[in-house]
């Protein structure tokens, strides 16, 4: 199969082999005419239609690499042909964009490598694994390659899914049904999104989610070898933390007592995984305040009225947090955010 075959059939996966009534884009940088300015030009197009990051190649020169992108249902389906490449998203890139999103790559030919937050996963065509733009993560392509790069708003993922972010750069295999069936839904969903309606394509997101979920539960039990009851529950405690998460009064105790556990069970529950729930609290609260500093809605808002909405009650020490997660002061978080340049 030579290259335009293969990123045409790898296409025609998402596409059903015709043009969707739907804008797309397609991107060739075989129209730079110079050789040496093609790399600079495939991370421009992907920074422009996915968000700001770094890329490298292993090979002598950067020839090859097709774009073609849609958007479904709030969706981005990407179809990508490239030669090798390595793609790096840093803290700075993360502060210079308000948006938080899951990536998901689906190769069509040879396997993928994902790393974040301390794990590593091999990607074999027909896997499922994805990362998140939130936290820095490596992406490495090792051959020329087609594959599909989905991209998931992280806000409606989280709201169905409360415990993803603990499933990013982990191999969900192809074996498992549910992951055939999550892909085969997905493909359908792009194929016909000519004739949904915005309502019917809405249900048909929260639809995927859904399966999304049932193809990451094995593998996240497997991964953090919990039983079955305990995944449930730590199920429940994160979809609660989800709901309340901007409520300075959640605690270990409120949570217990409107879930009908004890605060030493949830204790032992997040403490099998090398965690403590004040952590996780504070993490998706630092979340929810780089959503607002880089929103225009809270554009007069004060940076310690923002700490008190994402439910911190100390300004100070959510300053202090926050530099800690991402390398930067709010303040200076927020100026990028808006474009400013940031004195340091």
């Amino acid at each position: 199969m030579d290259d335009r075959t293969e990123f045409d059939f790898v296409d025609s996966q998402f596409a059903g082999g015709r043009v969707p009534a739907e804008p797309e884009t397609k991107i060739d940088i075989g129209s730079v005419s110079r050789i040496g300015s093609r790399l600079a030009a495939w991370r421009d197009y992907l920074n422009a239609y996915y968000y700001p990051l770094d890329l490298s190649t292993p090979a002598s020169l950067f020839e090859v690499g097709r774009l073609s992108v849609q958007d479904v249902a709030s969706i981005r389906i990407g179809v990508l042909h490239s030669d090798p490449m390595t793609v790096e998203r840093h803290p700075t890139h993360i502060g210079r964009y308000g948006e938080d999103f899951f990536m998901m790559p689906m190769p069509g030919s040879a396997s993928l490598q994902l790393t974040q937050r301390g794990r590593a996963c091999e990607v074999r065509p027909g896997d499922l694994a994805f990362i998140s733009t939130g936290d820095p993560y490596v992406y490495k392509q090792p051959t020329r390659n087609s594959f599909a790069a989905i991209r998931l708003p992280a806000d409606m993922v989280r709201a169905r899914i409360p415990w993803i972010d603990d499933m990013t750069a982990l191999q969900c295999p192809r074996e498992q049904p549910l992951v055939s069936l999550f892909q085969d839904f997905l493909r359908s969903m792009v194929r016909n999104s000519t004739a949904l309606s915005e309502s019917q394509a809405g249900f048909l997101r929260s639809s995927l989610f859904d399966l999304l979920a049932l193809a990451l539960t094995v593998p996240a039990m497997v991964a953090s070898d919990e039983t079955s009851v305990r995944f449930a529950h730590r199920q429940r405690i994160l979809r609660y933390i989800e709901e309340h998460v901007c409520d300075p009064a959640l605690t270990s105790a409120t949570i217990a007592h409107s879930l009908g556990l004890s605060p030493r069970y949830i204790q032992k529950i997040f403490a099998a995984r090398g965690e403590t729930l004040t952590e996780v609290i504070r993490r998706r609260r630092i979340t929810e305040a780089k959503r607002m500093l880089g929103s225009g809605n809270f554009a007069r808002r004060s940076v310690e009225e923002i700490s008190y909405r994402a439910g911190f009650l100390d300004a100070a020490y959510f300053s202090r947090v926050f530099r800690q997660e991402t390398g930067m002061s709010p303040g200076e978080y927020r100026k990028l955010q808006a474009g400013q340049p940031s004195r340091g």
